[in-house]
C-alpha cells in the first residue's frame, strides 16, 4: 500500500469526523500496489445511515482531505445502505484494503 501511516490515519480521522464512528472506508486501485508510482488515492466509504446529500458530503469529505494531506488528486466512492451497491463499489470492496 501506498500510503504513509500517517496518511493512512488522516484519511480515516477524516472519515469518520463527517460520516461517524461507524463508518469504513477502503483504498483501492493503484495506490494498493507497492510496485507502481503515482495514481490518485481511490477511497471507498461505506456509511452506516442514508446521507441527506451524498455529492455534498463526498465534496466536503474530499476537500477536507486536501486541506490535510495537501495537493493530490482524490476520488470518493460512497456507499450507504438505503442504495443498491454498484458494480464498481463492489470491487473496490473486494480488491481495496480497509483503512
Amino acid at each position: 500500500m501506498r500510503l504513509t501511516d500517517d496518511e493512512t490515519r488522516i484519511i480515516r480521522d477524516a472519515v469518520r469526523r463527517r460520516f461517524g464512528s461507524d463508518a469504513r472506508v477502503w483504498l483501492f486501485g493503484s495506490r494498493t500496489d507497492d510496485k507502481r508510482r503515482g495514481g490518485d488515492i481511490d477511497l471507498l466509504v461505506e456509511t452506516s445511515g442514508p446521507l441527506e446529500n451524498p455529492f455534498r458530503e463526498s465534496i466536503g469529505l474530499e476537500t477536507d482531505l486536501q486541506i490535510e494531506l495537501g495537493d493530490q488528486k482524490i476520488d470518493i466512492l460512497l456507499a450507504q445502505p438505503n442504495v443498491p451497491s454498484t458494480a464498481m463499489q463492489r470491487i473496490a470492496r473486494n480488491s481495496g484494503i480497509e483503512l
